[in-house]
C-alpha cells in the first residue's frame, strides 16, 4: 500500500492550516496534495489501483473528519514527518531530541503530552538540518535564530519555527525556476547554486519588516544552511535508492 507523500511546502501549508493561519482548511490542503500526487502517478504511467490504495495515516484521518486541536503527540509528528518527501524519521531519534540532544529548545510537552505546531515545526527543521550539520552545529545555529532563556521563555526570535520552516520550504519550491534562468558569474554546479540560493534568501529577507541588518544577516545564512540541507537530503535519498537497488539485485544473482 503506497502513502501520500507531502513536499515540505504541501506540509508547511498543512501545519499553518492547522495553526489558523491560512485561510485554506487542512482538508482542502490534503485534497490538493492528493490530486498532485495523483496526476505525478499518471504521468509516471501508474495504475488506477495504486491510486485507490494510497493510505492516510491516522492523523490526518482525524485533521479531515474534525477540526484539530493544534497541538500533536510524538506518534503524531512522526507520523506526519515520515509524509514528507526525502526523510527518514526515527522515533528513536526524536525521542533522544526530546530528552537530550534538543531539549532546550524544544521544551516540554503539553498536557497529555502534546506538542505545539511550533514544536513540531522545530522537529521538522532538525530533521532537514542534520543532513548536513551535525547536532552542535544546528544547536548554535538554533542560538541564533530561535534563543532560549532558560525557564522563563525565549527571546523575540528572528522567526518562529513554524514560519521559518514554511520560509525555506517555500524558497526550495522556487529555486528549480531560478536555475533554470540564473545567469550567476561563475557556471560550475556547486558556486551556481550558492550564489543563486544567496540571491533568493538575500530577496526574502529585504521584504521582512522590522529587522536589524545584523538580524536580516543571520536570518539570511540560516535559511541558507536550511536550503543546502534539504538539498543534501534529497541526495542522500536518491544514494539509498540506488544502494538498496543495486543490494537487492545482487541477492538475486
Amino acid at each position: 500500500m503506497q502513502t501520500l507523500t507531502f513536499t515540505r511546502k504541501e506540509m508547511a501549508e498543512l501545519l499553518l492550516s492547522i495553526n489558523k493561519q491560512s485561510a485554506r482548511s487542512p482538508l482542502s490542503i490534503i485534497q490538493e496534495t492528493w490530486r498532485s500526487h495523483i496526476q505525478r502517478e499518471k504521468d509516471q504511467g501508474i495504475s488506477m489501483s495504486a491510486f485507490v490504495s494510497t493510505a492516510l495515516p491516522p492523523v490526518m484521518e482525524r485533521m479531515i473528519k474534525s477540526d484539530m486541536n493544534p497541538a500533536l503527540s510524538l506518534h503524531d509528528i512522526v507520523s506526519l514527518g515520515s509524509q514528507i518527501e526525502y526523510t527518514h524519521f526515527s522515533a528513536t531519534s526524536v525521542q533522544n531530541w526530546v530528552k537530550r540532544d534538543f531539549k532546550d529548545f524544544i521544551g516540554l510537552a503539553e498536557e497529555g503530552k502534546k506538542y505545539s505546531l511550533q514544536q513540531a515545526s522545530l522537529f521538522f527543521i532538525i530533521e532537514d538540518l542534520r543532513s548536513a550539520l551535525d547536532y552542535e552545529a544546528i544547536r548554535k545555529l538554533f542560538e541564533i535564530v530561535f534563543p532560549v532563556t532558560g525557564t522563563d521563555g525565549r527571546h523575540p526570535q528572528l522567526l518562529c519555527p513554524l514560519n521559518f520552516y514554511a520560509a525555506y520550504a517555500e524558497l526550495f519550491e522556487e529555486l528549480d525556476g531560478h536555475y533554470r534562468a540564473y545567469e550567476g558569474e561563475r557556471n560550475d554546479l556547486i558556486s551556481k547554486w550558492d550564489q543563486m540560493i544567496g540571491k533568493l534568501t538575500g530577496e526574502f529577507v529585504a521584504g521582512l519588516p522590522g529587522f536589524a541588518e545584523e538580524q536580516r544577516d543571520a536570518l539570511q545564512n540560516a535559511l541558507h544552511v536550511a536550503l543546502i540541507s534539504v538539498h543534501t537530503s534529497c541526495f542522500h535519498s536518491l544514494a539509498r535508492r540506488y544502494l538498496n537497488g543495486m543490494v537487492f539485485m545482487n541477492t538475486l544473482k
